[in-house]
């Protein structure tokens, strides 16, 4: 969001130009779920996820150190990388939350994590937006500010994620135990 606002009042690009400066973001996430969703299919949610969250940090942080001179170029690499790590982060935050449950609970744990993804992303418009709407500061400053903060909580959202998400074995013994019953048959 606050990327979309420097290249548009900082960079002065129209919306057509600053959505297509965006692409990469999209055309990495999108091209990421969509292979991931095969490849990685079975694998630990937990090193997916801290993967995906640590690779959008690092891509927040490549996207950063933009000054005056700075063009909508400058974001790509970063841009890409971040793409990629939301790829990843999707479609192991569902397996992660489901993994961690049985299965009569799935309606349920859905709607939790659409509700909390949803208030975790208010949360950070209005944090980021602090950091972005400080007098007296340069667009690509505030936008600098907004990038490091979201490093920083891709990095650590990444250890966390492998300090707290379970391993699928034992995220749910019971759930284990009604598939081995269920491969015996």
């Amino acid at each position: 969001m606050y990327t979309s606002v420097w290249l548009q009042s900082g960079l002065g690009l129209g919306p057509v130009r600053a959505g297509l400066a965006l692409m990469p973001l999209a055309l990495a996430s999108f091209a990421t779920s969509l292979i991931s969703g095969r490849r990685l299919h079975g694998k630990s949610p937990r090193l997916i996820l801290a993967t995906g969250l640590l690779l959008s940090g690092i891509g927040c942080a490549l996207q950063s150190g933009l000054d005056a001179g700075s063009s909508a170029g400058s974001l790509v690499v970063g841009l890409a990388v971040t793409g990629v790590g939301v790829g990843l982060t999707g479609p192991a935050m569902g397996a992660a939350v489901f993994a961690a449950l049985p299965p009569e609970r799935g309606g349920m744990a859905a709607g939790a994590m659409t509700t909390f993804r949803q208030l975790g992303q208010t949360l950070g418009v209005a944090v980021f937006g602090v950091l972005f709407q400080q007098s007296g500061v340069a667009l690509a400053e505030a936008l600098n500010r907004v990038l490091i903060a979201a490093a920083a909580a891709g990095i650590i959202g990444s250890a966390l994620a492998c300090i707290f998400v379970p391993k699928p074995a034992a995220a749910n013994p019971s759930v284990r135990a009604r598939c081995d019953l269920t491969d015996s048959r």
